[in-house]
């Protein structure tokens, strides 16, 4: 079993993934969050920061394009190809509006026929591995059905599917029925993204389709650092969770340091994070809301570093 690292935007970047990896645990595959390429360059190039090789010392990610058309997508590529990267994904998920209403992301799954003809600009010259992660549609999981016999005329690397739609963002039902019926229509490797907070879950998934043996978590590692290690059968004594998770966010703060200027930009940052951070802590709601009030760096470590000791 493969389980892979989901690329939330201004969560899991390389500050993240970074110290994810040394302190904690290394995934079989992460991903960057997506670089987005729009009439003919990148729409904000601070984005390819996320993949340049001195930032990714500890693990290589596999980068995210985003855009609707091939010549987008070959911009990308050279990118890519400057840093020596050889797989890339390209994403047909992300369900926010400013994305959506751009025909980009999500925004494309009920446009078949523009897909097909990226992906066939994208084939013809193309030297890079493609995976491709979506979601089962924007409006309706029956435009997955359109979309099966175009993944599978292209070599794909592998299928990463949301089993949302598009226009729920990340509330609602999970269309897991819907993803075991589609599944082994394609003739590629699929992997299940979407609300795996445990192993139950993963384990329920297996036994629905068993040849799915390929999962990316996402928000579920914000919230429970530990699952990786839960999931391959480590045992971690508590002194272990302490110190691991001590030392990720000394990491993750020397990290912050060197990209943001000046205390507030760091905090927003901190906040966002430990909006699902929060979960692994006994006394999670009380820490969340004192972090809140921190109007420093050194009143947030204050915070931080006497809860550490309270994780689950």
């Amino acid at each position: 079993m493969q389980i892979y690292l989901a690329p939330l935007q201004g969560l899991t970047d390389w500050i993240f993934r970074e110290a994810y990896t040394e302190h904690i645990g290394k995934f079989d595959k992460t991903f960057s969050p997506f670089i987005r390429v729009q009439n003919g360059d990148f729409y904000r190039p601070s984005q390819c920061n996320d993949i340049l090789p001195t930032n990714n010392t500890f693990q290589t990610p596999v980068p995210q394009f985003l855009g609707n058309k091939a010549d987008a997508f070959q911009r990308f590529e050279e990118l890519c190809h400057q840093h020596q990267y050889t797989e890339v994904n390209i994403n047909l998920g992300c369900p926010f509006s400013r994305v959506v209403d751009k025909s980009m992301g999500a925004g494309l799954l009920s446009q078949p026929a523009r897909i097909a003809e990226m992906l066939d600009g994208i084939f013809s010259t193309t030297k890079l591995k493609i995976s491709i992660k979506c979601r089962l549609g924007q409006d309706e999981t029956s435009e997955f059905e359109e979309l099966i016999p175009i993944f599978n005329n292209y070599p794909l690397e592998e299928v990463i599917i949301h089993p949302r739609l598009g226009k729920q963002m990340y509330k609602g039902e999970v269309y897991v029925d819907e993803f075991v019926r589609y599944a082994p229509l394609l003739k590629h490797p699929v992997c299940y993204n979407g609300d795996i907070t445990s192993i139950a879950e993963i384990e329920k998934i297996r036994t629905l389709s068993p040849m799915v043996h390929r999962f990316m978590i996402g928000r579920g590692i914000l919230q429970q650092p530990f699952l990786l290690s839960e999931i391959r059968g480590q045992e971690l004594t508590h002194d272990q969770r302490v110190r691991m998770i001590r030392d990720f966010h000394l990491s993750v703060i020397e990290y912050c340091k060197k990209k943001y200027s000046g205390d507030l930009h760091l905090l927003r940052r901190f906040v966002e994070l430990w909006a699902y951070h929060s979960e692994a802590f006994e006394d999670g709601r009380k820490i969340f809301k004192n972090i809140k009030k921190c109007n420093t760096l050194a009143k947030y470590e204050g915070v931080i570093f006497k809860a550490i000791s309270d994780i689950k």
